[in-house]
């Protein structure tokens, strides 16, 4: 299942490989697996949703999490003076979704992530774009990632982007509350099973 993916993260095994155990029993089945992460859902469920979007790729997961960071980019520009398009909000829930769940930066189209090009004489070498296949997140990045959804000036994006660090701030947050809930969850679990055996 998917979930394993998700849970493997956090040391949770799924599937037995010792070969003293007969081959691959399940240590824990679908459902307790799911279990898992339903006890600790509810220490921060956009944590949750930015985890399975950030390492399931879940669409479902995106549109809840899309929705969960509209509402706090309108609460944010609650005081907000002035006007601001749809597309704005659009925009900067698009851009900070995708900060946080690529914290190291996002793959370099040039290299595609090797941080290796080959030139015109077919001699290979860094790559000048990036940082080990990476292209941090910066001032510049934001703006070329925000644009994209509402092409802006730069001068008007600099406003937008007080929200952008708020939500970005926020997300990443919640998301550290999330791998907090399961690590603990797994370390009571871990107690649990010594004392079973």
């Amino acid at each position: 299942m998917r979930i394993e993916t998700l849970l493997s993260k956090f040391a949770i095994k799924g599937i037995n490989y010792d070969p003293l155990s007969g081959g691959g029993k399940a240590l824990l089945s679908a459902e307790e697996q799911l279990a898992v992460v339903g006890l600790c859902w509810h220490e921060s469920p956009v944590g949750w949703l930015l985890l399975f979007v950030e390492g399931l790729r879940d669409v479902h997961a995106l549109k809840q999490l899309q929705i969960a960071t509209r509402g706090e980019t309108l609460r944010l520009m609650e005081d907000w003076r002035g006007v601001y398009p749809e597309k704005a909000l659009t925009a900067l829930c698009a851009t900070a979704i995708a900060e946080a769940t690529q914290q190291n930066g996002q793959v370099c189209p040039e290299c595609d992530g090797s941080a290796i090009v080959v030139d015109k004489n077919r001699n290979r070498c860094k790559c000048q774009c990036c940082k080990a296949g990476r292209i941090v997140w910066t001032q510049e990045t934001r703006f070329a990632y925000f644009a994209q959804v509402l092409p802006a000036t730069y001068s008007r994006f600099k406003r937008y982007n007080v929200v952008l660090s708020q939500l970005v701030f926020w997300l990443v947050e919640n998301r550290a509350v999330s791998v907090m809930a399961m690590e603990e969850q797994v370390e009571r679990e871990t107690i649990e099973s010594k004392f079973v055996i």
